[in-house]
C-alpha cells in the first residue's frame, strides 16, 4: 500500500479524492438498493391483496410463492445453460492449445532427422521458403504487388 500511493501521485491520481467518491457512491447504491427492496416489498404486498381479493386467502399467497419459484428456476436454469457454453469453449480452446503444442513438439522432434536428409536440404527448404513468402505476400495485410495509391 506503501507503494502504491507514490505511484498514484506520479499519475496525478488524488487517492483521497477517489475514496471518497468511491463512499459517496457506495451510501448510494445502497440507498437504491434499500429503496427498492421497500419498492419490492410493497408491490408483494399489494399484490397479495389484490389476489386475496380475487382467488381467495389461501391460494393468494401461494400464487405468489408459485410464481417466484418459477422465477428462480428460470434463472437457474439460465445460468446453468451460460455456464455450460463457457465450459464448452473453455474445452475447445483448451483442446486446441494442446493439439498446437502436440503438432509443434512432433515437428520439432522430427526436424533434426529431417533435416539430416540431402534431398531435404538441396529441395525442401528452398521449397519451403518459397511457400512461405508466397503465404506471407498473398495476404491482406501483406504487399500483393499491386499499388494502393
Amino acid at each position: 500500500m506503501h507503494l502504491l500511493l507514490p505511484l498514484a501521485s506520479i499519475l496525478g491520481i488524488e487517492v483521497d479524492e477517489l475514496i471518497e467518491n468511491f463512499k459517496k457512491n457506495a451510501i448510494a447504491w445502497g440507498a437504491i438498493g434499500l429503496f427498492g427492496l421497500i419498492g419490492l416489498a410493497f408491490l408483494l404486498v399489494a399484490a397479495h391483496t389484490a389476489l386475496v381479493a380475487w382467488i381467495g386467502p389461501i391460494w393468494a399467497p401461494l400464487a405468489i410463492a408459485g410464481f417466484s419459484l418459477l422465477v428462480a428456476l428460470g434463472i437457474y436454469v439460465v445460468i446453468r445453460i451460460i455456464d455450460n457454453i463457457a465450459s464448452r469453449r473453455a474445452a475447445r480452446r483448451r483442446h486446441s492449445a494442446e493439439t498446437t503444442a502436440l503438432v509443434t513438439t512432433a515437428a520439432m522432434t522430427a526436424l533434426p532427422m529431417v533435416m539430416k536428409s540431402p534431398l531435404m536440404r538441396s529441395v525442401g527448404l528452398p521449397l519451403g521458403g518459397a511457400l512461405a513468402a508466397l503465404y506471407f505476400l498473398s495476404k491482406p495485410g501483406g504487399r500483393s504487388g499491386r499499388n494502393s495509391d
